[in-house]
């Protein structure tokens, strides 16, 4: 029995299809009115322009010549959603977007049926469960709370994003492991993407690779599969 579960999110507790047809969208949708409305703070915009500085030496895309051009700025990051990058400021401004819409009620998280049992499951047996995903914290907080089962908050401990570190380093689940008082060797990943289960193993974790309704097809490897989350 495990005793520290984290979970992933897209692929694993949530279809991929609502983060890549509704949730993308929506921010994509309003990103353009965002910006206009909410000047973004400091270390984000600063963070955005040395990401474009990256991708503007490496021919990726154009440079932001001027900071204060909002359609710049929102040029820069509609790409980014479209190539799906997993950028800190990125998510952070589309934490945002959905946050308005999760509260307005034009969004509701779609989750797999066996989530709710399976998290009351672990509630019953005392095993502490967090959320470790590409979106931001806000973001996943957002979809715990607003979810198609309701308000799922009291069943997780915690919430991780990329600021611990990469989903595909193994020292980002060490750091998890520190934060959460937990030996690496007691914590359990779900995932549904095989470089995350490679570190989350190199750091000790043991590991289940997910096979959810549209995900993508991995390569061979050698980690157990599950169709269902639930405990046998």
């Amino acid at each position: 029995m495990p005793k520290s579960i984290i979970l992933d999110i897209e692929g694993t507790i949530g279809p991929i299809s609502f983060v890549h047809e509704i949730l993308f969208p929506y921010s994509t949708e309003r990103l353009l009115d965002y910006l206009r409305k909410e000047p973004l703070p400091q270390d984000q915009l600063e963070s955005i322009l040395l990401e474009n500085k990256k991708d503007f030496q490496n021919s990726d895309f154009a440079e932001i010549t001027d900071p204060s051009d909002i359609r710049q700025i929102h040029a820069y990051l509609h790409h980014l959603i479209r190539i799906d990058r997993k950028f800190g400021a990125l998510k952070w401004v589309q934490g945002r977007i959905w946050k308005e819409g999760f509260e307005l009620g034009d969004l509701r998280a779609e989750l797999f049926e066996d989530v709710p049992i399976f998290l009351k499951q672990c509630k019953e047996k005392s095993i502490p469960v967090y959320i470790y995903s590409s979106g931001s914290v806000e973001a996943q907080i957002l979809f715990m709370q607003y979810s198609i089962f309701g308000d799922l908050r009291e069943f997780i401990q915690a919430y991780f994003d990329t600021t611990v570190g990469g989903k595909r380093e193994a020292e980002s689940y060490k750091n998890i492991a520190i934060q959460t008082s937990s030996s690496n060797d007691d914590c359990t990943f779900y995932t549904d993407i095989l470089e995350e289960a490679q570190a989350a193993s190199l750091a000790g974790w043991k590991v289940f690779l997910m096979n959810r309704p549209g995900n993508k097809k991995q390569p061979e490897h050698n980690f157990p599969i599950l169709d269902s989350l639930l405990f046998g």
